[in-house]
């Protein structure tokens, strides 16, 4: 199965839909966004044109929670985790958030077998313990180029494809 990583959008439309295309072109069923999209409409338009499940938590730039949270449930595709997700999905055992501050400990844990987060803007998969930790880049083009990511659960690694 093919995963679409998604993270820190920070609104920029243009490059959510060319994310969105990209992902579903490259055979992407599932999407996991880690934060940073920013305004519900923002929101609106990436599980409007998705349309297939997704699995979302907040970053640190959506002031609004509530109305995020309310949006996400209108969708049945789509579930909103708040801060972080634990799930299990085609075998596998993964943990995203979107700070990165406790991708450490769960990969120690030895519980998982991806760990996903965002915030930092930069896109970079390695092995700890066993366990993949990646981050996806941003689509938003504030700090670098925009571009996304696609997690292969049958090889446990990450594709980043570029904006």
């Amino acid at each position: 199965m093919k995963i679409a990583l998604l993270s820190d959008v920070h609104d920029n439309i243009n490059n959510l839909l060319a994310a969105l295309q990209g992902a579903k072109e490259a055979g992407c069923t599932h999407l996991f966004y880690m934060g940073d999209i920013v305004e519900l409409a923002t929101l609106n338009l990436l599980l409007e044109e998705w349309g297939q499940p997704a699995d979302i938590v907040f970053g640190n730039n959506e002031y609004d929670k509530a109305a995020h949270l309310q949006l996400t449930r209108q969708y049945p595709q789509a579930r909103h985790h708040r801060y972080e997700a634990e799930l299990c999905i085609d075998g596998r055992k993964v943990y995203f958030t979107h700070l990165p501050y406790q991708i450490a400990a769960k990969a120690e844990s030895l519980n998982y077998d991806a760990v996903f987060y965002g915030h930092t803007h930069v896109a970079e998969q390695y092995s700890h313990q066993g366990t993949l930790i990646a981050n996806p880049g941003e689509v938003g083009g504030v700090r670098r180029p925009p571009q996304f990511g696609i997690y292969d659960t049958q090889t446990n690694s990450v594709t980043f494809c570029k904006l």
